[in-house]
C-alpha cells in the first residue's frame, strides 16, 4: 500500500467537498450559454434572456462558494469544527484578494493550524471556559489571525499579477504565435486562479479597439481555443488511461468534459491537486500548443468567452477545432505518459 501523510488527507478533504460546487456551477453556467447562443456576440452573452440569466446567476453563486468550501474543509480536516469558519473566511479573502485557489489552499492550511495553535494555548484554561472558547476565542481570534495571514498571501500575489500583465502587453507587440502560446500556458497554470485571470482579462480587453469599438481579436481566439483543452484533456485522459486515475477522478472526468467544452478550466483542478507534477505541465503544454497554433493561423474570436457555443464567432471554425483537438491530444497523451497506475492509498499519521 502506498502511504500518504495527513497533509495530503487534509488537502483531499477540501477537494472532495468543493468538487460538487465546481460541477453544479460549471454545468449550470454552460446551460446558460447554451440557451443564449443566438446572442453570442452580445456583451450580455449568457444573460440576455431571463432563463439564461437565472441559470447564470445560480451557477455563478455555486462557483463562488468553491474557494471558501475548499479552504474551509482543509481547515476542518486539520482542526475539526472550529477550523471551518476561519478556513471559509480565508477562502473568501483569497477570492476577493485575487490569489485564487492557490491562495485558498494556503489560507485553509493557515486557518487550520492557527485554530490548532489556539487550542493548544487555551488547553490549560478551566473547564468553565469551554463555552467561551467555542463561541468567542476560536471564532473571533481564529478569523482575526487568519485575516492577518491572508494579507500576506494576497500581498505577495498581487504584484506578481501586475508584472505578468505588463509582460503580456509587451508580447502583444511581437509574434502572435509566442503570444498565443504564453496565453495558453497561463490560463492552464492555475485553472481559474490569478494567473489565469490575468491572461483572460488581457484577452477580453483586446476585444475593444482604441476608438472604443468592438473588434474580433487574435488573443481572444488563442485563449478561447486553449481554454477548452484544459478540462477536456483531463476528461479524455480518464477514458484513454483509466488505470492512471482513482475512482473519484474518473467521476470528476465526466463533468470535466462538459466544463472543458464550455471553456471552464476549473474542471481540471481536482486532477491538478491530486497529481500536480504530472497534470499541470501536461495541461500547460497542450494549452500552449493550442494557443500557439491559433496565433499561427491568426484565428480571431469576437465573443468574450470560448467554448463550443461561440464557435460561429471564430474566423475559421475548422482550424479553430483543429487547434483545440491537437492541444487536447498533446495534454492527454502527456498525462498518460507521466502518470503511474493508480493504487489504493492508506492514510497514516505524519
Amino acid at each position: 500500500m502506498k502511504k500518504r501523510s495527513t497533509v495530503y488527507q487534509d488537502l483531499m478533504t477540501g477537494v472532495t467537498h468543493f468538487i460538487p460546487f465546481i460541477v453544479a456551477g460549471g454545468v449550470l453556467i454552460s446551460f446558460a450559454f447554451l440557451f443564449d447562443v443566438k446572442n453570442a456576440s452580445a456583451a450580455t452573452f449568457g444573460a440576455t434572456n431571463p432563463v439564461s440569466a437565472w441559470l447564470l446567476n445560480i451557477g455563478a453563486l455555486a462557483m463562488g462558494l468553491m474557494l471558501p468550501i475548499l479552504s474551509g474543509y482543509i481547515a476542518f480536516s486539520i482542526a475539526d469544527r472550529p477550523g471551518l469558519l476561519a478556513g471559509m473566511v480565508a477562502g473568501l479573502l483569497a477570492k476577493d484578494g485575487g490569489s485564487g485557489f492557490l491562495g485558498a489552499i494556503a489560507g485553509g492550511f493557515a486557518a487550520g493550524y492557527i485554530i490548532k495553535l489556539l487550542k493548544q494555548v487555551t488547553k490549560g484554561l478551566p473547564r468553565s471556559f469551554e463555552g467561551a472558547k467555542t463561541l468567542i476565542i476560536f471564532p473571533v481570534f481564529g478569523v482575526l489571525l487568519t485575516g492577518l495571514a491572508m494579507i500576506g498571501v494576497n500581498f505577495v500575489v498581487n504584484p506578481i499579477m501586475l508584472v505578468m500583465n505588463n509582460f503580456l502587453q509587451n508580447l502583444s507587440e511581437g509574434s502572435a504565435i509566442v503570444l498565443g502560446a504564453v496565453i495558453g500556458a497561463m490560463v492552464a497554470f492555475d485553472m481559474g486562479g490569478p494567473v489565469n485571470k490575468v491572461a483572460y482579462l488581457f484577452c477580453v480587453a483586446s476585444l475593444t479597439s482604441e476608438a472604443g469599438t468592438a473588434v474580433a481579436s487574435i488573443p481572444m481566439g488563442a485563449v478561447g481555443c486553449a481554454g477548452m483543452t484544459i478540462s477536456t484533456s483531463c476528461a479524455l485522459a480518464t477514458i484513454l488511461f483509466p488505470k492512471k486515475f482513482s475512482e473519484h477522478l474518473k467521476d470528476s472526468g465526466k463533468a470535466a468534459l462538459i466544463m472543458g467544452m464550455s471553456f471552464i478550466a476549473e474542471g481540471a483542478i481536482p486532477f491538478a491537486i491530486e497529481h500536480p507534477k504530472e497534470v499541470i505541465p501536461s495541461i500547460m503544454t497542450g494549452a500552449a500548443v493550442a494557443g500557439g497554433l491559433a496565433g499561427l493561423f491568426k484565428l480571431t474570436l469576437s465573443a468574450p468567452i470560448g467554448g463550443i457555443f461561440t464557435l460561429p464567432l471564430t474566423s475559421n471554425i475548422l482550424l479553430y477545432l483543429l487547434c483545440f483537438i491537437i492541444g487536447t491530444l498533446v495534454s492527454t497523451f502527456m498525462m498518460g505518459a507521466l502518470l503511474k497506475n493508480h493504487v489504493e492509498e492508506e492514510v497514516v499519521e505524519s
